[in-house]
């Protein structure tokens, strides 16, 4: 469950809570960016060696904060 949340976390990821199910799994819930989860099926997959599965859906929007905005625009330049 550690290595899921500090990856949730490097990925801007707001953890909103943990808890246990009836079959003894750890549900955590959180909030992410939808830019940060592209790869995060296989990512997951990988940390938990195929046993853990996430299920999304929308919430909000957000402004997108400046550094990252700064980031996606210096990769659309490259690639250009």
């Amino acid at each position: 469950v550690g290595a899921v949340m500090s990856d949730l976390s490097g990925r801007r990821g707001r953890v909103l809570g943990t808890e246990q199910t009836s079959g003894g799994r750890t549900l955590v819930r959180a909030e992410v960016p939808e830019i940060e989860i592209g790869r995060y099926a296989i990512d997951l997959r990988s940390m938990s060696h195929g046993t853990a599965r996430f299920d999304r859906r929308y919430v909000r929007h957000e402004p997108m904060p400046q550094q990252v905005a700064e980031r996606l625009r210096e990769q659309e330049r490259a690639a250009s």
